[in-house]
């Protein structure tokens, strides 16, 4: 598979050239791609011809520039073309740096957290089974168990409420699934909106295929949903309600307390994914009315592959996963022990800092705007700046295309996000910025986020190459 760095310039150049992908282009370019990473060098037309049947009549045909423009998309060097394509700026930089700011998309594995998991593959804590009967397996159950109680103190739950799982996805399938399935002989009706994260709106759309009805319902210009939009979307068969507690691609925050008011009060469960929240906006979800709350490890400096749901003990679900007991029966399947001991680790650190890295990241929001408006006063940002997380700024940048703009910083060693981390590489407009009413057509919109490596030093690179790169974007 074509890795996502070269899916967005191969779709960057064909929109760039005016060329609609089909899927020969497609095969082309995958074959080509696979030679390369293979050979390292391209292939040329005979092995075009004798493996695929591209003949050079073909590709020519098919792309602009012949096997120049195959080899241009796909990131393979060539020596000189006549016409060479110029997806991204071109900026000499003296001192190369790495600034990481994509921390919607993920988080790197902090050292407090990293020593744990050494500690635990080097066997200081056991490996044996935590189901086993033996010292070694009790010792091991514990740990998870010691975690359960810091991530049950941290949302003011009981213990018994954490089921651990495999990713914040799982545990929104996991949410929405098992109670619809609850209501599988009479389906029902469920209520989520246009920006929900794909994990969400996917399940959604496999449900409708079973038979129940959803209503993804309008959100304002500003990001938000509301909460009567919530209570005039309910009917006498609801049977969840589903609404994300902080937008993954704009950070705006919605209104989830007084949402969850209203479904306490209809008496239908609330399913909020808390992925981009947990660890930074204080919560306890049993006072506000949350049935279910979803959060990942790898948000919040933690390994990737695993998860957890806060599941109110009121209600029963059905699970995704048979087989064992584990996890009170709602997740079987031998527990990730190390990762598990290593998110806790990690919720530990992430709550004693909350209100401090707040502060701090805020404070270099600020600077970020100021320096932003220095050089790009036509700047717009997608989203409410009152009800949004400091650590996401979603910009549009007006006359400049987005992937363009993300492969130039990101050749200079600034990592940001196009649109949804899950989205990268595919072409089309966000559909949270469609949902918004996002001006696309003459905006090109990147996400910042920022977190602990975030730093003013950081910032300050960004800015002392981001005029130059906006300028030769403009003109190209």
């Amino acid at each position: 598979m074509i890795n996502n760095y070269i899916k967005t310039t191969i779709n960057r150049m064909a929109r760039a050239s005016h060329t609609t992908l089909t899927k020969r282009h497609e095969a082309i370019l995958e074959y080509t791609w696979k030679y390369y990473e293979k050979n390292k060098v391209g292939p040329l037309h005979y092995n075009l011809k004798k493996q695929i049947g591209a003949t050079k009549e073909e590709i020519n045909q098919l792309f602009p520039q012949g096997i120049y423009s195959i080899f241009t998309w796909t990131g393979i060097p060539i020596q000189k073309v006549d016409n060479p394509c110029k997806p991204i700026s071109m900026i000499k930089v003296d001192n190369l740096q790495k600034v990481y700011l994509d921390h919607n998309a993920t988080t790197y594995i902090r050292p407090e957290v990293s020593r744990v998991l050494t500690e635990y593959y080097n066997g200081n804590f056991g490996y044996a089974n935590p189901s086993s009967s033996t010292i070694e397996g009790k010792m091991a159950y514990e740990h998870i168990n010691s975690t359960r109680m810091t991530i049950a103190d941290c949302l003011s739950v009981d213990p018994e409420e954490i089921i651990f799982t495999g990713s914040g996805s799982e545990a929104n399938n996991l949410a929405i699934k098992g109670i619809a399935f609850n209501h599988i002989d009479t389906c029902g009706h469920i209520i989520t909106s246009k920006i929900e994260h794909a994990s969400v709106l996917r399940t959604m759309e496999y449900l409708e295929t079973l038979g129940f009805t959803i209503s993804y319902v309008d959100v304002q210009k500003n990001g938000l949903i509301s909460p009567e939009v919530i209570k005039k979307a309910i009917k006498h068969n609801t049977i969840l309600v589903s609404i994300m507690l902080v937008n993954n691609e704009i950070g705006t925050i919605n209104p989830i307390e007084e949402i969850g008011s209203i479904c306490r009060k209809e008496q239908i469960p609330f399913m909020v994914d808390g992925v981009q929240g947990f660890g930074k906006i204080p919560l306890n979800p049993a006072d506000i009315g949350i049935s279910f709350l979803s959060f990942s490890g790898h948000k919040i400096y933690a390994p990737k592959g695993i998860g957890g749901l806060y599941l109110n003990h009121k209600i029963n679900i059905n699970p995704l996963i048979h087989g064992g007991d584990q996890e009170m029966g709602f997740r079987s399947g031998t527990e990730n022990v190390g990762h598990i001991i290593a998110l806790g680790q990690a919720v530990k650190l992430t709550f004693k800092e909350m209100k401090s890295e707040w502060q701090r990241i805020l404070e270099l929001r600020n600077f970020f705007l100021t320096e932003l408006r220095r050089i790009e006063p036509n700047f717009h940002i997608n989203g409410s700046m009152d009800e949004r997380i400091p650590h996401n700024l979603s910009i549009a940048f007006p006359h400049v295309d987005s992937n363009a703009l993300l492969l130039s910083l990101n050749s200079i060693g600034i990592n940001v996000s196009a649109g949804s981390s899950c989205s990268s590489g595919k072409t089309g407009t966000s559909h949270v910025l469609k949902a918004i009413g996002a001006n696309t057509l003459d905006y090109g919109t990147i996400r910042f986020s920022f977190g602990l490596k975030t730093t003013k030093k950081g910032l300050e690179y960004l800015f002392a190459y981001l005029p130059e790169i906006l300028q030769q974007i403009k003109e190209g």
